[in-house]
């Protein structure tokens, strides 16, 4: 077996690994394009992706995208590698079983400084996996805020687990218990942020020297973040794709953080059952006291728009904070930080307990990876 490069001659032998994957009705597949349509490596561009396959004589056995980036420890920039969509014929051939470790033993070869975000939560199969490595594991906890009750009540499948429970919800929401219930919580949980100056969201369809400004403000305000600047946000959510909104957020006439969210009629989300309008909160940057006025305008403007719920994660207490003080509840998470142990060292030398990481879910393969998944996206 070999690792190799992702190339126009192993499109046949991808496509009958994806075949046998799908047949296993495994959740994933992998692009079977040797040139991805997001981040491709580019002249001078610092963010780009790779796509390497394991290959056994002619057959594909395993598969794997490896994101190179800069990242800031306390503003001291380096470069990192980004591990995602590790696939292994393993999960369907006990053969096989040993694949996903040989793909990260790949990657970090190819990146020392290698982590690896989203994995399925802390009981998957891959995670399991970077556990037994060494590498050091982190929750990035997942919250949510219901806007309209009854479709809520009607698609939530984590509460809806029984037929009891299924009839019980559908009444609420017939009844309009359910419309009750979320407009007092909305009342209970949600607190306006204070502030000296006005706040505002402006609505822009690209990143330009003020969100550089805005990265060299914050950098150290961070243990560890990706680099944000005006480049690699223009990369990350391209101007022109359908469904991103890009907020520049101010207070006074000063920029104080900057938002990317999506809104999508969507089924991709396994914490919901069915199709429900569901607005992301995607990406976001400022000083940690200025978290609470960012999400509250990025909760505003989803909610103008109409979402029935909206979503996100967030690993920094600052921005958890944010969330709960807007009217989120947290929930479930299968959101995985992964650090490898040469990463790990250099978080910690920086922040011993952790506690500054700032990660959203834009530092993973979002949006790009949600077109990859067969089944429906878990939390």
């Amino acid at each position: 077996m070999r690792v190799e490069p992702f190339s126009h001659s192993r499109v046949p032998a991808l496509r009958a690994f994806n075949q046998r994957l799908a047949a296993a009705r495994a959740g994933w597949r992998f692009p079977e394009d040797p040139n991805p349509d997001w981040l491709p490596r580019l002249p001078r561009s610092e963010v780009y992706q790779e796509l390497f396959l394991l290959v056994e004589d002619d057959d594909v056995r395993g598969a794997y995208v490896l994101k190179h980036q800069p990242v800031s420890f306390r503003g001291q920039v380096v470069r990192v590698g980004n591990l995602y969509m590790p696939l292994s014929e393993g999960i369907i051939n006990r053969t096989y079983s040993l694949v996903g470790a040989r793909l990260f033993s790949d990657a970090l070869r190819r990146e020392s400084l290698l982590f690896a975000l989203g994995l399925g939560g802390a009981a998957a199969q891959v995670t399991g996996l970077v556990r037994a490595l060494g590498w050091e594991l982190h929750t990035v906890p997942f919250f949510f805020k219901v806007l309209h009750g009854p479709e809520f009540l009607k698609h939530i499948r984590y509460l809806r687990t029984n037929r009891i429970r299924k009839l019980l919800l559908d009444l609420a929401a017939a009844s309009g218990m359910g419309w009750l219930a979320v407009s007092a919580a909305r009342r209970l949980l949600t607190r306006r942020p204070r502030a000296s100056e006005p706040l505002s969201a402006e609505v822009v369809e690209r990143f330009e020297e003020w969100a550089d400004e805005l990265w060299h403000t914050c950098a150290t305000g961070y243990s560890f973040v990706a680099v944000r600047t005006s480049e690699i946000l223009n990369r990350l959510y391209p101007p022109g794709r359908p469904g991103l909104i890009r907020l520049c957020i101010r207070s006074g006439d000063q920029v104080i953080g900057y938002v990317v969210l999506q809104d999508e009629q969507s089924s991709l989300h396994a914490e919901f059952l069915g199709r429900m309008r569901v607005g992301t909160i995607v990406d976001n940057l400022s000083l940690p006291e200025h978290a609470e006025a960012v999400m509250w305008l990025a909760a505003q403007h989803l909610e103008q728009r109409g979402v029935d719920v909206i979503i996100s994660n967030q690993s920094h207490p600052a921005w958890r904070s944010a969330l709960h003080r807007a009217g989120f509840l947290e929930g479930p998470s299968r959101c995985v930080f992964a650090a490898a142990k040469l990463l790990a060292q250099e978080i910690r030398r920086e922040d011993p307990y952790v506690r500054e990481v700032h990660l959203t879910r834009g530092d993973g393969d979002w949006p790009w990876g949600v077109n990859l998944r067969v089944e429906e996206e878990m939390t």
